[in-house]
């Protein structure tokens, strides 16, 4: 068997020598091609590790970020972070590109199936693209009531406050995607600004600011060319072809342009009619005056009135035990403030038995959120009648508190007479949680407006009882007072509670 299996060892020997020696020079061709390729695999493979390695330092620096802006809301009030209406945006934005954006690089660095994506698991809350677009049109109405500058906004400051974070050029975009005509080319010119800068060399900043560029002249373009400002729309597809010379679709849309500008240029008779593609909504003179008020009251801290002026009540038994503290703001209709009538913590107490109504047919269309007032929370309230010497016809109504919420989408519309039942002469707004900026009550007959501190009372008439005081049953018949109209402006930042009544 050893001398067996030697011989087989010799014999596969020989055969290997003279394989090689027939293939010897193929065989070297072979090796370097060989070798030439595994050169190429391993330049392919460093390129890959150095992409990856990009990769990787995006997400991180993208994750510490989010991280940062995290942990700064848990360590503060959640209510009041989201009180805030650029950080309600800003955190719906992180959903819509941010965290899709992270999830795709994820996919592309280690492979995950959909089954172990980031934001694609069964049990996680997401926010839907409604609320994204809902809060858009939250924050373009709140710019168009206070005339807030898109370039102020972009930057989280409002009225020379720093209220939140910074937006992106995609923001802005998307925000002039959603405003009036008017207003678009500021956020588009905002967007611009946001780009990336020249100073910034790397090829994945040169990248974002070519990509925005782009997207922020064909959005212009669309809307330019819509308006029918041929002149701007050309201006911005000329732009788009230095950017992008070998798109057709621009060459295109630039004969096109240019085609209607000739036409307009023909003879009368001729001229063919634009067609408007967007009608603008007119203001009424008194919506603009009511705007006019809440950029006024929006700059006052407290607020009490233009008066600015106290006395002291004693006509009750208990306002001899504490005299009321009174802030006259109308004599003719009557329009009073009253302070301190809760204590900061009876008004916390007060916003515990307060929960979200249900919505109904009554509730659809209104300027608030109705709230509902516990019973507990109605016999608390009966003392402020008590301590303001007011009479109530409690038979009137099982429940003569309405609670409300104002927030950042709520509009500022001018109530009913009948808004808090029929036949009441005057009417009370009690706050339990003050905005922290905005929701000034709005009285445009007047002029006037007033932010009603936490605890305090706006108190006003709304019939001409000619001398007849609250309580009187000839109040019923007095003819209602139209200067009495009042509205409650867009909160700004966090958000208003209040209880409001109707007395007799």
């Amino acid at each position: 068997m050893t001398k067996l299996a030697g011989f087989l060892w010799l014999l596969q020997l020989l055969l290997l020598c003279s394989f090689a020696g027939a293939h010897s020079a193929r065989g070297e061709e072979q090796l370097e091609a060989l070798l030439d390729t595994e050169t190429q695999l391993i330049n392919e493979l460093r390129d890959y590790i150095e992409r990856m390695e990009l990769q990787l330092e995006e997400i991180r620096k993208e994750t510490a970020e989010i991280e940062e802006i995290h942990s700064q809301v848990a360590a503060d009030n959640v209510e009041e972070h989201m009180g805030n209406p650029l950080n309600v945006l800003t955190i719906l934005k992180r959903f819509e590109t941010v965290w899709p954006k992270l999830e795709q690089q994820a996919n592309a660095t280690i492979q995950l199936s959909l089954r172990e994506g980031l934001i694609t698991q069964g049990e996680l809350t997401l926010p839907t693209e409604e609320e994204y677009e809902e809060s858009l049109s939250h924050l373009l109405h709140l710019q168009s009531v206070y005339e807030l500058e898109p370039a102020s906004l972009s930057l989280g400051v409002v009225n020379g406050l720093k209220l939140g974070s910074a937006m992106s050029w995609g923001d802005c975009l998307e925000l002039a995607r959603e405003s009036d005509f008017s207003v678009a080319r500021f956020w588009l010119e905002t967007a611009l600004n946001k780009l990336p800068g020249t100073s910034e060399n790397s090829t994945e900043s040169q990248r974002e600011r070519e990509r925005g560029r782009v997207k922020i002249l064909e959005t212009k373009l669309n809307m330019e060319y819509r308006a029918g400002e041929h002149s701007r729309a050309l201006a911005a597809v000329e732009e788009l072809i230095l950017l992008l010379p070998k798109d057709q679709g621009y060459q295109k849309a630039k004969a096109k342009i240019e085609q209607a500008m000739a036409n307009k240029e023909l003879p009368k008779g001729k001229r063919r009619k634009s067609k408007r593609t967007k009608t603008q909504v007119t203001k009424s003179a008194e919506q603009l005056l009511i705007e006019e008020l809440c950029r006024g009251a929006a700059q006052e801290a407290t607020t009490g009135s233009r008066l600015h002026q106290c006395q002291l009540a004693r006509n009750t038994p208990w306002t001899l035990l504490q005299p009321a503290k009174l802030e006259p703001l109308s004599s003719d209709p009557h329009i009073v403030l009253h302070h301190d009538v809760l204590t900061a913590k009876q008004a916390e107490q007060l916003m515990e038995l307060m929960d979200e109504e249900e919505e109904s047919a009554a509730s659809r269309g209104v300027s608030y959120q109705p709230m509902k007032l516990s019973k507990l929370a109605q016999k608390k309230l009966k003392s402020v009648y008590r301590r303001l010497g007011l009479s109530h016809q409690a038979g009137e109504s099982p429940n003569p508190w309405q609670g409300r919420r104002h927030g950042h989408g709520h509009a500022t519309v001018l109530e009913k007479d009948s808004e808090l039942g029929r036949g009441h002469a005057a009417r009370g707004m009690l706050s339990l949680q003050a905005p922290g900026m905005g929701g000034a009550v709005v009285f445009p007959q007047l002029e006037l407006g007033v932010n009603v501190p936490r605890g305090d009372l706006l108190l006003w008439h709304t019939r001409t009882a000619g001398g007849l005081g609250l309580g009187s049953a000839s109040g019923h018949g007095s003819e209602w007072d139209y200067r009495s109209r009042q509205a409650v402006c867009p909160v700004l930042l966090g958000a208003q509670l209040s209880a409001w009544t109707g007395l007799s």
